[in-house]
């Protein structure tokens, strides 16, 4: 599977690429139990080169590595006795980070490439719902069901820092990595916090004001810096100011995925200029909106509707990820799908 290196391109060809992705490759695990409609697949990440991505299956309790290159799959590890999700790469090559599902709570830090454990990270008391890499270096955030927020680094067994924020709560770090955010589905709120005194009370805390019975299932930053992109599990996703914490917009016009969908993480990212947002829907739809000049854009009730929509013939796009070095993403429900625009014409 041939893939291209992202270019600057004129805003119209850009918009016209973004609308010619397809599906180029439906990949498969090994064992062929991927086909069980019962396996929800959850596209974790993509390695900082681009070149390999990881999921995690919660039922069969397995971390899958694939070529992204090449559109294979390379290896499966299983991880029976601890259980797994939120599989998330480090910065070193084949090393990754996840969550154990089985025994404790414990964040386990394994080579992919000999299938070795480097680090245990021990101290939730709940099951952890959130797992972000640090965007710059080897810290790395956690959120569980024990009411706590964790910073750690990956040298480190011990937290660098906890914060006692009422769960189920998401965090993420800005592009910089110099701010962290995390957002209290209890509470409504999202807070801002400088990583160089996460010790401190936040710098920024501003109401989300989501409807009652909403789950949050992501917060991300756009490249930018300035805009926090809160993913739910309803008919609207929200945007938010990251400098002043007001809302933008409500990111509308997809069909919510079905409930067995909704455990899974968020089916919403920006791609890698944070221009635009790549979502799921229920219609076997991946939606594209556009958030340039958003103001613009929006109706009189503060809604922004996708701009096109692409046909996803494997079914429910349940979990979407953009790759931060190709013109590539990816979209898992049972299945892991590679999508790649048309090459422009010369």
């Amino acid at each position: 599977m041939t893939y291209y290196v992202n270019e600057t391109l004129r805003v119209g060809s850009t918009i016209l690429l973004l609308s010619s992705f397809k599906i180029r490759r439906v990949t498969h695990k090994c064992d062929g139990s991927i086909k069980n409609p019962f396996t929800n697949v959850k596209l974790s990440d993509f390695d900082d080169t681009g070149c390999y991505c990881i999921t995690a299956a919660v039922e069969d309790e397995s971390i899958q590595l694939y070529d992204v290159k090449q559109g294979k799959h390379i290896k499966t590890i299983y991880s029976k006795k601890y259980g797994c999700d939120l599989a998330r790469f480090t910065h070193r090559s084949m090393n990754c980070i996840y969550a154990s599902r089985k025994e404790d709570d414990t964040i386990r830090y394994l080579s992919l490439h000999d299938n070795q454990y480097i680090r245990y990270f021990r101290g939730h008391k709940g099951m952890v719902n959130a797992l972000e890499v640090s965007p710059i270096d080897d810290m790395f955030l956690s959120a569980g069901f024990d009411d706590t927020v964790r910073l750690w680094d990956l040298r480190s067994n011990s937290a660098q820092g906890i914060l006692n924020i009422p769960s189920p709560s998401l965090a993420a770090f800005d592009p910089a990595a110099v701010v962290f955010a995390v957002g209290s589905q209890d509470l409504q709120k999202i807070s801002l916090y400088s990583m160089a005194a996460y010790d401190k009370e936040p710098f920024l805390t501003f109401d989300a004001h989501t409807p009652p019975g909403v789950k949050w299932t992501k917060l991300e930053f756009a490249n930018s810096g300035q805009v926090i992109l809160l993913s739910t599990d309803s008919k609207a996703h929200y945007l938010f100011d990251a400098y002043y914490g007001g809302k933008i917009a409500q990111v509308v016009g997809h069909i919510p995925l079905a409930p067995r969908r909704q455990s899974l993480m968020s089916n919403v990212s920006f791609t890698v200029d944070g221009r635009f947002i790549f979502g799921g829907s229920a219609d076997n739809k991946v939606c594209i909106w556009d958030t340039k000049n958003i103001s613009k854009q929006l109706r009189e009730d503060g809604k922004l509707y996708p701009m096109t929509s692409l046909d996803c013939t494997q079914g429910n796009a349940a979990i979407t990820a953009f790759s931060p070095k190709t013109m590539l993403f990816a979209s898992a429900n049972t299945e892991l799908t590679f999508w790649l625009p048309d090459r422009p014409e010369k």
